[in-house]
């Protein structure tokens, strides 16, 4: 199978929300030692390439992983994305060549357009830029906001790794620059031992790298890379925050006020319309925030 790559180099734009500006760190549940967003959905089949072999798409087939778990927790059922579904995102975004695309310029068309899957149109509220070198905040993302889409860069090793079905580790020797690419993460295993894992491969040659680290789902795989790896090779980091309501009260680990006011800035517009899924942890925090709210109204009903 062909490897295509089409992540073009990262673009600053200083207006983009940080998301330590609007995380309140006191409010932040515990972190798990490791946390798989498949295995809280009760599995999911993700086995696809969306078409990434034959074009630079990666950056569309990386939202469609996305997509898939965002719609697996809020309709119970996994979603049918195909290859033309994404290929047409990529071309409508690319001007119909195939040319890559600008990881920051494709998550803001997905909040303001969003993309079509069937018969419907399914958008974001917003997004934020990860500090990736903060494991804990990639892990925060992953643990609450459905994973972190990324950019990496890909040099000829990897190439060579992911094809001889390693984990995707440092050796030392890079080769050669192959291309952007970009990708989503889904899980993260951080126990902190310095254990290595020896993996047997089918030559009998034995390869040892530290167990800790991140999934990443790319060209039809979920790929295992350390924490080392990912620190080396990542560009750019986002999270996405896909429903408004997820983060209201006053419990909320995001500070809503600001997201909405840094949107406002940016965008000049200011919305509270839903869109969307919710998580697990977040589905549980707005459950009690609206008990709150309908105790609080029948109360004030009786005086």
């Amino acid at each position: 199978m062909g490897l295509k790559f089409g992540k073009l180099p990262p673009v600053i734009d200083k207006r983009t929300i940080p998301l330590s500006k609007i995380l309140r760190v006191e409010l932040l549940p515990a972190l798990p030692l490791s946390y798989d967003i498949d295995e809280s959905l009760g599995g999911i089949q993700d086995n696809f390439v969306f078409n990434n072999s034959q074009f630079g798409d990666c950056v569309i087939a990386a939202r469609a992983h996305q997509t898939l778990r965002f719609e697996k927790f809020e309709q119970g059922i996994q979603i049918p994305i195909t290859d033309n579904e994404v290929v047409n995102e990529y071309l409508k975004e690319s001007g119909g060549r195939d040319t890559g695309l600008v990881l920051l310029s494709s998550l803001k068309t997905w909040r303001k357009n969003g993309w079509k899957i069937g018969d419907k149109n399914y958008t974001i509220y917003a997004f934020a830029s990860v500090n990736w070198g903060d494991h804990k905040e990639v892990k925060h993302c992953i643990h609450l906001l459905g994973g972190v889409n990324f950019g990496m860069q890909v040099f000829t090793e990897d190439i060579r790794q992911f094809q001889a079905g390693e984990g995707w580790h440092l050796t030392g020797q890079n080769g050669y620059f192959e291309g952007g690419h970009g990708v989503y993460s889904c899980a993260y295993r951080d126990i902190g031992n310095g254990i290595k894992s020896t993996q047997y491969l089918e030559d009998c040659k034995v390869v040892s790298y530290n167990q800790d680290g991140v999934w990443i789902m790319t060209w039809g795989k979920r790929q295992f890379a350390t924490w080392d790896f990912w620190d080396a090779r990542v560009d750019e980091c986002y999270a996405i925050v896909d429903n408004r309501d997820s983060w209201l009260g006053n419990n909320s680990p995001v500070d809503l006020a600001k997201l909405d006011g840094y949107l406002h800035e940016i965008t000049g517009q200011i919305t509270d319309e839903p869109g969307g899924c919710i998580f697990p942890f977040i589905g549980n925090l707005v459950k009690k925030v609206r008990n709150v709210r309908t105790k609080a109204i029948s109360k004030q009903s009786r005086i």
